[in-house]
């Protein structure tokens, strides 16, 4: 009896004992799973700030790649090139080498604050991509860009943020590539080559300057459009106009420029073709340099070598299955396919002569990017292009930072530059967005009656490509 009460009473405390344990278990579970949501959500706002954070980053970077989209005010000054590099060419730095953002982190050069409303709704635009996915999560509450801490970099950009109570800064500093600008739409015989004479030269130029060293056929003198500020400012081609005219274009020649002869005599020289530009006052080419260019490919661009089966090869690598056509590596699927820096060297690797240069077939349909061929090229891009907007120069009068008109332009094959060591041979008709540097001479392929177009981009007057 007394041994069945005993096992009685074990069996009550253990029965105790396990209600008690139960509810304390489930008091510990429900704390572990509150602290593992709560390590999780702030694991995600975390993530959320420092994706903000980059956004801004981005965004500042934008700005300096294309000024246009730069905030409006006195700060958007500084997302362009103030400066004057050894060159002559804007610069980011002056002749020393010291930037031109020198502000602080007290006293930046540049501030927009969210507590600002304009502020605000430049910093988180709900329009661009970043915003549609993590708006809702947090917001982007300050970016200032002030002078960089260690010498030869450009700027300092900071960045904070905050997504829910949690708040985030992040500092990165920028560095500007020493790119060399465009000054012209076409330069002819960049290279010290002289422009062979016996045809008229197959190219025009809008909106932008015409270089050719030694003589040249320009055709019949009405040709030759007038450069005048009345001029409609369209994506028109010469051909379609009833009058051919352009508010920015100059014709600059090392010697003579002929034109066909009239019933009455010698054509005069219109005002806006320069003639004996050589060697007083000299032309105005720009320079660009095979081993400053070969390095750029790269570290930052793409770089390709020839092959004897006529294919290139990236990285300069020569092996069975790796090589691709021209077409393959210029090509661009769309506007905006951007291919960046393409760099092609000579058939031997080393700088251009007269006999390393080989001869590249360029037939690709549309192409996006800055091109430097170390060849002759055939320039015989096939269908019929692309349609883009595109920016004209700003208007003379007006500052750097002013808008500029924008225009339709279709049928473009190239958007960006062709540069050539060696000759160019024109292919049939081709339409370019921004600009053509020929080392040697530019020529109509036999009986092709091709003709090029080439609507200068002014962006690269300064060095954005």
């Amino acid at each position: 009896m007394n041994q069945t009460h005993t096992e009685r009473g074990a069996a009550l405390i253990g029965a105790v004992l396990i209600i008690v344990i139960l509810p304390m278990l489930a008091t510990v579970s429900l704390n572990v799973a509150a602290q593992e949501i709560e390590s999780v959500a702030a694991a995600k706002d975390e993530a959320v700030a420092w994706h903000l954070a980059e956004a801004g980053a981005d965004l500042a970077m934008q700005w300096f790649h294309d000024p246009s989209f730069s905030p409006e005010g006195a700060g958007r000054r500084l997302f362009t090139k103030q400066q004057e590099g050894p060159d002559g060419s804007p610069s980011f730095f002056d002749a020393a080498g010291r930037s031109q953002f020198t502000g602080t982190e007290n006293r930046p050069d540049i501030l927009y604050d969210a507590a600002r409303p304009a502020d605000d709704r430049l910093l988180n635009d709900p329009s661009v991509g970043w915003f549609r996915s993590l708006g809702a999560l947090g917001r982007i509450t300050r970016l200032a860009v002030h002078g960089p801490t260690s010498p030869g970099l450009l700027c300092t950009v900071q960045v904070t943020t905050e997504a829910r109570r949690l708040a985030r800064t992040i500092t990165v500093q920028l560095a500007a590539r020493p790119w060399p600008p465009i000054q012209a739409g076409v330069q002819i015989g960049a290279n010290g080559s002289v422009q062979a004479v016996a045809t008229p030269l197959p190219v025009s130029v809008h909106w932008g300057d015409f270089v050719v060293n030694g003589d040249v056929r320009l055709g019949a003198v009405q040709d030759v459009p007038v450069k005048t500020d009345l001029a409609p400012v369209t994506g028109q081609s010469y051909d379609e106009m009833n009058h051919r005219e352009d508010r920015w274009l100059d014709l600059f020649i090392g010697g003579e420029a002929l034109f066909a002869p009239l019933p009455t005599g010698p054509a005069p020289v219109p005002v806006n073709v320069h003639v004996h530009q050589e060697p007083t006052p000299g032309l105005r080419q720009d320079r660009w340099d095979y081993q400053t260019m070969k390095d750029a490919a790269l570290r930052d661009g793409t770089y390709y070598v020839r092959g004897q089966d006529g294919l290139l090869y990236r990285h300069g690598l020569i092996e069975s299955g790796l090589g691709v056509t021209v077409t393959d590596a210029f090509q661009s699927g769309a506007v905006g396919d951007h291919r960046g820096l393409v760099f092609v060297d000579t058939l031997d690797c080393t700088p251009p002569r007269a006999d390393n240069l080989g001869t590249l077939v360029v037939d690709a349909e549309y192409m996006e990017g800055v091109f430097v061929i170390n060849a002759h090229v055939r320039f015989a891009p096939t269908g019929m292009g692309k349609s883009m907007p595109a920016h004209t120069p700003v208007l003379e009068g007006q500052g750097a930072t002013e808008p500029r008109t924008s225009v339709q332009l279709t049928g473009i094959q190239l958007r960006g530059a062709l540069i050539t060591a060696g000759n160019l041979a024109i292919v049939g008709p081709a339409r370019v967005y921004g600009a053509m540097i020929v080392g040697g001479a530019m020529e109509q392929a036999s009986d092709t009656g091709a003709h090029l177009e080439v609507w200068y981009d002014d962006d690269f007057r300064t060095g954005f490509f």
